[in-house]
């Protein structure tokens, strides 16, 4: 499974534990950038809600058989089939469902029904507590905060106080780790950043090119289909707890 935020790899702890200590060593002046889908949060409670409301829909029982465990990949139809839904359903509501799908994913409303990583809220806290600069540097773009700022506030992530901000993208079809890359420059006017934490191999690579000196650790949970394998030197955790 490539999802397991409960589940605590031989050196997570050390790697967390490092984290912690790159932060009170730096402090005030430096950053910590988080990633949020797959990272921060988990959204496949997200997709199981809209699966069971197309299902209820189009009264289709096998779609309420979903749960997150099937979530291992961005592909419809091979979540379906792990979850057993027959092949003739799967084959027939193939493009209804990923147009049902699509409008709700990247709706703001439909965020609210994402999870906070076990563990995320209290390590961020540390981090904020430390004296950096917390940046929430998402793909999400820019239609998506007010969802992204109602979850902030309701599982208790540092937000809309000092030291806090939330980049988003400016249009959805923006490539997301070009974007980041870009986003960059307006994160080292707040500071020299130390930390960042990403699901995606191609950001984490990115963000290793270009602060070779800051801690990158690279988030195991779900990322692009893209052929992309994060750097071997770069520590990877399954979630947040140690």
């Amino acid at each position: 499974m490539t999802w397991q935020p409960h589940h605590r790899s031989e050196d997570q702890s050390a790697v967390l534990a490092s984290v912690l200590e790159r932060a009170r060593a730096t402090g005030p002046g430096h950053v910590a950038v988080f990633d949020l889908d797959g990272c921060l949060f988990d959204t496949r409670q997200r997709q199981v809600h809209i699966l069971r409301e197309y299902g209820a829909r189009n009264d289709l029982e096998p779609l309420y058989w979903v749960h997150i465990d099937h979530f291992v990949d961005w592909h419809l139809p091979s979540t379906l089939r792990r979850a057993g839904v027959p092949a003739d359903i799967i084959r027939a509501h193939k493009e209804p469902l990923l147009a049902f799908w699509w409008d709700r994913f990247f709706s703001s409303d439909y965020q609210l029904y994402d999870e906070a990583m076990p563990g995320a809220v209290q390590l961020v806290r540390h981090v904020y507590e430390a004296g950096l600069f917390c940046v929430y540097l998402t793909g999400r773009h820019h239609d998506l905060r007010p969802g992204t700022e109602q979850s902030f506030r309701r599982f208790g992530f540092p937000y809309d106080i000092e030291r806090t901000r939330l980049i988003t993208k400016p249009h959805i079809d923006d490539d997301d780790t070009q974007y980041k890359r870009d986003a960059l420059a307006e994160i080292h006017l707040l500071g020299d950043p130390v930390l960042f934490l990403d699901n995606e191999p191609s950001n984490v690579n990115a963000f290793a090119d270009d602060c070779p000196k800051a801690l990158v650790v690279h988030l195991k949970t779900d990322h692009s289909p893209r052929p992309i394998e994060p750097y071997a030197h770069l520590p990877r955790v399954f979630g947040f707890l140690s």
